[in-house]
């Protein structure tokens, strides 16, 4: 009887573990769904189609509002998948950077990059894990620069455990954004770096490597030219 007791004891224990983990899934799911369907973000893509159309500017309207819609559909979809495919999450980051782009005046240069050995169909991450990295890169980075804006996508392998995954933009720092955000009343919050990390982390637990992230300023002469984040994100082949 007593063993009986145990087991039973054991296995409720086990159940409540499991269910405690699923219910913190969930909620990194939610977030994340929150994170990238922000009202701003929202309101401020449409508002910017409708300057084209209140311009006359039919076809980009259409073009953009194309985009808007495939963009808003990945994101719901994605919203009911933990993981994607690596050409599907490069797929939504294009179109996310197309409509950025309008309220940059298509001022961004992006380029992606991808090693031929990769095959992206087979390499599974977490869906829209690229996006906040980017979104820090467009407005910490970029939106106080004048112009001559890029960010480079560099997709690679690394020691046939990883996908390394790096995003560099030539803005104006970490530090000069620190400064420039620290004297603005309204304040732009670097919307879902800590949300990504735990997402990431709860990837990574069945694999053996876990995920890696690092962040460097760079420098050209001795002065501030832009920030590269190095993104390691565990895959089987």
């Amino acid at each position: 009887m007593a063993i009986v007791l145990i087991g039973i004891a054991f296995f409720i224990a086990y159940r409540n573990r499991t269910l405690k983990n699923e219910k913190h899934i969930l909620t990194l799911e939610q977030d994340m769904l929150r994170s990238q369907m922000n009202p701003h973000f929202i309101f401020n893509s449409l508002n910017s189609i409708k300057l084209y159309i209140i311009n006359n500017e039919k076809e980009n309207a259409v073009y953009y509002l194309n985009k808007f819609s495939k963009l808003i559909r990945k994101i719901l979809i994605a919203s009911k998948e933990k993981e994607t495919s690596l050409k599907g999450e490069l797929e939504t980051m294009q179109l996310y950077m197309n409509i950025e782009n309008i309220r940059f005046s298509n001022e961004i240069n992006f380029e992606i990059n991808v090693e031929d050995s990769l095959n992206l169909d087979v390499i599974k991450v977490p869906s829209l894990i690229l996006q906040p990295f980017l979104e820090n890169s467009l407005w910490h980075g970029l939106s106080s620069k004048s112009k001559d804006k890029n960010i480079k996508l560099n997709v690679k392998p690394k020691e046939s455990r990883f996908v390394s995954i790096e995003i560099i933009d030539n803005g104006i720092g970490r530090s000069a954004s620190a400064t420039i955000n620290k004297n603005k009343r309204l304040k732009r919050k670097s919307v879902g770096i800590e949300l990504t990390k735990a997402r990431l982390a709860n990837f990574s637990k069945d694999f053996k490597e876990s995920y890696e992230i690092y962040i460097e300023d760079l420098y050209a002469n001795n002065k501030p030219s832009g920030t590269k984040v190095v993104l390691n994100i565990p895959i089987k082949f």
